[in-house]
């Protein structure tokens, strides 16, 4: 009886352990700010736009440099890698997943990028939808 009591906390103990230290918030960039919670070393999937001319990659390096923004508020964000291809296009939302250093930048571990075409049409169908119904 007591062999199996000390299983079962031990499988309880490691699901929690393996839950807890995988799970993340995901937010936009305003929603981050506004966020109540300790911040700092906690894992967050933080989505929003690239701000147009903050990218800089150091020279020689794969550390880059950029500020994302959604609803009016700005993050600044480290990632070091190749960034995709569609993370420059003006309609794409990136997402960032990493953790909120205590010096107010966001340290990127993985960049996905949402396919901007799904945007595009969508736009595409509210404007005809809009012209009709003038």
């Amino acid at each position: 009886m007591v062999l199996a009591v000390v299983i079962a906390l031990a499988v309880s103990y490691l699901g929690y352990a393996a839950f807890s230290g995988s799970t993340s918030y995901y937010l936009t960039v305003d929603e981050l700010h506004a966020f109540e919670g300790e911040k700092d070393g906690r894992s967050f999937r933080v989505k929003g736009k690239l701000e147009p001319d903050t990218f800089v990659r150091e020279d020689g390096g794969t550390r880059a440099v950029f500020t994302l923004t959604a609803g009016g508020a700005e993050l600044p964000a480290t990632y070091v890698g190749v960034v995709p291809d569609l993370f420059f296009n003006p309609h794409s939302d990136i997402i960032l997943q990493g953790r909120y250093n205590p010096h107010g930048a966001f340290e990127a571990e993985t960049v996905s990028v949402l396919c901007p075409t799904k945007y595009q049409a969508l736009e595409e169908a509210q404007k005809a939808e809009q012209g009709s119904g003038s």
